[in-house]
């Protein structure tokens, strides 16, 4: 048989499932929001690390209308750690259009759910089989890599066509069975815990008699990438200029990197020295004490953040920054990095 057209072998993941699920705070009730709230933040972000910051969430805005009228820097100073900021403006985004337009409810079906802001195709789909269990499959990286080395797929991934090609196999699936959140929670579990990107444990995998891999060392090569380019060096050069217990900041654009977040007076280059010269050069050649240097691989940088120290006095300026006290800034979101050393600092 091609390894295409075989059955997926849902009965035995269901089985493992209802055995060793683990006891998720959202998977207790199903509730909407905290499906929803759930979903932001797992997307790039492993389940150990959410826990504490979804109980935190929920006791300080436990509904969309509380969350609705936070303010937006409550909002990004809660989400601190968790990176990707945007998931965080994109929730609160929702909250408020729930807000204005007096919705109590949301939509069960995905395609209508793709109507609200903040809602695209993946979560869309996520919320509608986990909260309101429809046939819905919500195909992120567990999801891909345990389908595409159950049926041998040698489509890149992630890609349209592999997407389609998964959701022909499993939505039949879907719309037959009554276990449909199961069923989706299942697939993303497995690929979190047996279904590994490395060094997978395919022997006490409950698909182990039915996928089409014949080995770890095969499994591992699915599912398919595209070769990605190579990351570029990048060096960000700040300063945290004092002044009687004081620091200056401005807040960064709404577009962008880093969008509405705050940050010391800095200065980027792929080149090292360059940005050291430049930031000096901003400063107006002040004396710069250096306090730290910490690396942070992105996907298309490899950055080296260098922070410095200096002080001025009173009358000091720099065009589009102003002072803070201390006290406020701890309030504020300032870019992560950056953001972790000034505590550590204050």
């Amino acid at each position: 048989m091609n390894s295409e057209d075989r059955e997926f072998d849902y009965k035995s993941l269901l089985t493992w499932f209802a055995k060793h699920a683990r006891p998720l705070p959202w998977r207790e009730h199903y509730r909407p929001y905290e499906v929803v709230l759930s979903e932001f933040m797992l997307q790039q972000t492993q389940v150990v690390t959410v826990l504490p910051y979804f109980a935190r969430w929920l006791k300080r805005w436990p509904t969309w209308s509380d969350l609705a009228r936070a303010k937006e820097d409550e909002i990004l100073k809660m989400w601190e750690g968790l990176g990707y900021y945007q998931r965080a403006r994109r929730l609160w985004a929702l909250a408020q259009h729930l807000e204005s337009h007096a919705i109590s409810e949301l939509p069960k079906e995905p395609e209508a759910l793709m109507e609200y802001p903040g809602l695209g195709p993946y979560t869309s789909a996520a919320v509608a089989s986990i909260a309101f269990n429809q046939a819905a499959l919500p195909i992120d990286g567990n999801v891909r890599r345990v389908l595409s080395r159950y049926y041998r797929n040698t489509e890149v991934s992630p890609s349209k066509g592999q997407d389609a090609f998964l959701e022909s196999k499993l939505l039949p699936i879907m719309k037959k069975i009554k276990r449909r959140r199961e069923l989706a929670q299942a697939l993303m579990e497995l690929g979190a815990s047996h279904c590994s990107p490395r060094q997978p444990d395919c022997e006490g995998c409950p698909l182990f008699k039915t996928c089409s891999m014949e080995s770890v060392e095969e499994a591992m090569k699915f599912p398919l990438k595209k070769a990605r380019p190579k990351a570029v060096p990048l060096t960000i050069s700040y300063a945290w200029v004092e002044n009687k217990g004081k620091v200056l900041l401005r807040q960064r654009p709404a577009k962008g990197r880093f969008p509405r977040q705050w940050e010391p007076p800095n200065c980027e280059s792929e080149d090292s020295d360059e940005s050291l010269a430049s930031l000096m050069s901003l400063l107006s050649k002040r004396q710069l004490k250096k306090v730290s240097s910490v690396r942070r691989d992105f996907t298309k940088y490899k950055v080296t953040w260098n922070s410095y120290e200096t002080t001025v006095p009173s009358s000091y300026k720099i065009e589009g920054f102003d002072f803070y006290d201390v006290d406020d800034v701890k309030k504020m979101s300032l870019i992560p990095v950056m953001g972790k050393e000034f505590n550590l600092k204050n």
